[in-house]
């Protein structure tokens, strides 16, 4: 025997077994809730359900139907309220969405709170509009994407579509999808797709980041924490004032079979920007068409960066560095740029080093790597093996 809730507007039905000598073991199941659709009520009396129950529930949304909410939980600044339980929210292509009437107040979807565990399948986030971080959810907790969307989300700060302030955040099968992260109140906009604070971490696998745009650094990721990609795809996100067009780097990149493609930073980066504390390991992934305004059209590298059997083609930079820019910054450790059995071929620089720009003080290693058809020249700078 197992309790099932049923939500109908914010009148919660209960159907209990007969049996009463059960009672006390089935107060341990998770609750098992669902939402008739469109009943933004009754949505947030079931996460309120849910958060209070000791072993949590799972919220079952409508099949293809799309929750608006007018207004925030409490001026909370969130839609619903914060999970701070264990919260399922499992739909069938169905949305949770900010209403796009004039003259709402600005809020974002989800938050999930320290101590707090959310796992959304099927489910698309979108409309949130912040003036601070995390437009799409602001996680601080434990969150989990499966076969879900955030899109089209806009903070003023940080993450545009997802927050995550030294939580934990896995995706799976899942899409961030054009969302943006604007310079407000003096804050910089970083992370149009994603931000992940210095004790974060951020899983992607088999999902995407594409379309995302930031005003200043990491228009698909910014990372300062650990941040690791397995057969993800990032593409097309744009850093419009800074550097990282597809990922910003401050902190441990681990990228795995991945294709970083056609991204665009203003500064530096067009593909990625490793910092001067970044750490970057990219093995059978791709960087492929990536722009930067000045210099490394797919990587300009300041830390520690190692390529492993990749490609690093057709990229192209407006300064130096058309696929690679080694850089080494005044008073940190040197720079140091890895390839090992990776191709960087048929890039183009404006200025020094179409293939890579190494700069005074940075060191490069190539074992079994070519650098071939690149424009001006092959490589710039001292890099060892390099015709």
């Amino acid at each position: 025997m197992k309790n099932r809730l049923v939500l109908a507007g914010s009148a919660v039905v209960a159907s209990v077994g007969l049996c009463s000598a059960a009672t006390p073991a089935m107060a341990q199941i998770p609750l098992n809730l669902s939402v008739g659709c469109g009943d933004v009520a009754g949505l947030i009396a079931a996460v309120g359900q849910a958060n209070a129950h000791v072993d949590g529930g799972t919220i079952t949304l409508a099949k293809n139907c799309a929750y608006r909410f007018q207004d925030d939980f409490e001026d909370s600044g969130t839609a619903l309220p914060a999970v701070t339980g264990k919260v399922g929210i499992v739909g069938q292509n169905s949305t949770l969405i900010r209403s796009a009437r004039e003259g709402l107040p600005y809020f974002r979807i989800l938050a999930v709170g320290e101590g707090g565990r959310l796992t959304l399948k099927g489910v698309t986030v979108t409309g949130g509009h912040t003036e601070g971080n995390g437009a799409g959810i602001a996680n601080a907790g434990i969150l989990r994407l499966e076969n879900s969307k955030v899109a089209g989300n806009q903070a003023g700060g940080d993450g545009g579509g997802i927050a995550n302030e030294g939580g934990e955040v896995t995706l799976v099968d899942s899409r961030v999808l054009v969302n943006v992260a604007t310079s407000a109140a003096g804050e910089p906009g970083n992370g149009g797709g994603l931000s992940n604070s210095a004790t974060g971490t951020l899983t992607i696998k088999k999902s995407t980041v594409a379309g995302n745009s930031a005003d200043e650094d990491g228009g698909g990721i910014q990372n300062h924490g650990t941040l690791t990609v397995d057969h993800g795809v990032v593409t097309n996100n744009e850093a419009r004032e800074g550097d990282g067009g597809g990922i910003a780097n401050l902190g441990t990149a681990k990228i795995r079979h991945s294709k970083i493609n056609e991204n665009w930073a203003g500064i530096d980066g067009g593909g990625i920007r490793n910092g001067v504390d970044g750490t970057l390991e990219a093995e059978n992934s791709f960087l492929i068409g990536n722009k930067a305004g000045n210099d490394g059209g797919a990587l300009h590298n300041e830390g520690t960066a190692t390529l492993r059997k990749g490609k690093v083609e057709a990229n192209s930079s407006g300064r130096d560095g058309g696929g690679i820019n080694n850089e080494q910054v005044a008073g940190a450790d040197a720079a140091r740029l890895t390839l090992e059995r990776t191709t960087v071929s048929e890039n183009r620089a404006a200025g020094l080093g179409g293939g890579i720009n190494n700069r005074a003080g940075a060191v490069v290693t190539l074992t079994d790597s070519e650098i071939v058809d690149n424009l001006p020249a092959n490589c710039a700078g001292t890099v060892p093996g390099c015709s």
